[in-house]
């Protein structure tokens, strides 16, 4: 009798936003609009490698002295110490302190996924508390380790922050859970949270003793890289201990290069070396040693003063075209008399946006129109441009708010 191990697989579902992805390519309405997966894109619709990168890239091929043997589990080490660098340059004192710890990971996914593998090695039983809603990978993965994820009111019923009654419910959250905060960019709402919020978030998790875990996806691309990095600055002046999931793909445009980091901070040097340790044993689990092209080009990037001043530059124009395109959106939706529709667009920054729409709606903009976003309403709003905002307004207004 033949093997047949595979035979009691499940069929699962697949994943909606690859999915909706590989259904856009397909997709033979010359009008068609991408508004699904989480791309910038410019004012010609499209996602260029970034002017520093290539540059960069070039600098790391024609470097006759470079090599690619491997780098050990943390990765390339220049690239770990160049984004701490970039995250604490206003608390320098930590690194000299040994309290700060990077590892290089498989995109900013693979940190979240490294955060869950020592979070559960420590204690399974701790609850992960992530926002209403929040970037579904978020839960897909603590739930995937075994871990209960619960979830903290965020988005109100008009678009804003609901912020008293997400304070209400963290402020009960167990003592010695975990919660997963968005630093900058909130996928899928672009609804941040602001500077004084973060100053009273900061007393809850001290009061409750909460673990952190700041999801950086974006980083730059909210309000400007010092801005975004505020939440940090100021968990890290007051904490012992917090995780920093980075991701190079956006502010980068290194997606399919899987760079990113996990950052860890804690309390002293000698915790510090023993969650080196235990990082070290996760890593050489999962990939061994996480592949080194694109953390050279980020490193050549961060390293050099003449291309990091290229890279602020390009992160601003990215931010500042991601702000347009809300406006543009606001000015068409007035003009078209549906402004109450998208009156949350505006307040929100980065890429994404809420929309109030059904999935019914989505559906028949799919595959009447060609417009596509996700079932839960989210947009990406680098996605219009003055070529198809007049079509996209005018496609969606009839079933906003039904």
């Amino acid at each position: 009798m033949r093997c047949q191990v595979l035979e009691v697989l499940e069929t699962i579902p697949p994943d909606p936003i690859l999915t909706l992805s590989e259904h856009f390519i397909k997709e033979v309405n010359p009008k068609k609009i991408d508004l699904g997966i989480g791309l910038y894109k410019d004012i010609s619709n499209k996602t260029p490698i970034m002017g520093c990168v290539k540059i960069a890239e070039k600098k790391v091929i024609n470097n006759l002295s470079a090599d690619k043997i491997y780098k050990g589990s943390s990765g390339l080490n220049s690239f770990c110490e160049m984004i701490s660098e970039l995250l604490f340059s206003n608390k320098k004192e930590l690194a000299q302190e040994g309290r700060v710890l990077s590892f290089q990971t498989i995109g900013g996914t693979g940190a979240i996924r490294l955060s869950a593998e020592i979070i559960h090695q420590i204690n399974p039983e701790r609850g992960i508390w992530v926002s209403n809603p929040t970037w579904d990978n978020h839960k897909d993965i603590f739930e995937y380790m075994g871990m209960k994820v619960y979830y903290y009111p965020y988005q109100g019923i008009c678009g804003e922050l609901d912020f008293q009654s997400m304070l209400e419910s963290i402020s009960i959250i167990p003592r010695g859970d975990v919660i997963i905060l968005h630093g900058c960019g909130h996928n899928p709402t672009g609804i941040d949270i602001k500077k004084k919020q973060w100053s009273k978030i900061l007393e809850v998790i001290k009061d409750r003793n909460l673990l952190p875990i700041i999801d950086m996806a974006y980083h730059g691309l909210a309000k400007g890289l010092q801005d975004d990095n505020y939440c940090i600055d100021l968990f890290s002046s007051q904490l012992d201990e917090m995780f920093i999931s980075y991701s190079c793909s956006k502010n980068f445009g290194l997606y399919s290069d899987r760079i990113g980091a996990l950052i860890v901070l804690t309390k002293d040097r000698n915790s510090c070396f023993k969650v080196k340790l235990q990082l070290s044993r996760l890593t050489r689990l999962s990939c061994s040693s996480p592949p080194i092209h694109g953390a050279l080009i980020v490193n050549e990037i961060l390293s050099s003063v003449e291309l990091k001043k290229i890279w602020t530059d390009e992160i601003t124009n990215m931010m500042i075209r991601a702000r347009a395109a809300r406006k543009l959106l606001l000015v068409e939706s007035q003009r078209q008399n549906c402004a109450r529709s998208f009156i949350e667009v505006g307040s929100g920054v980065g890429l994404f946006s809420i929309i109030p729409i059904k999935a019914e709606g989505i559906d028949i903009l799919k595959n009447n129109f060609g417009i596509y976003m996700l079932n839960s309403g989210r947009i990406n709003i680098s996605g219009l441009n003055e070529n198809n905002i007049e079509y996209f307004v005018s496609s969606a207004k009839p079933f906003m708010n039904k």
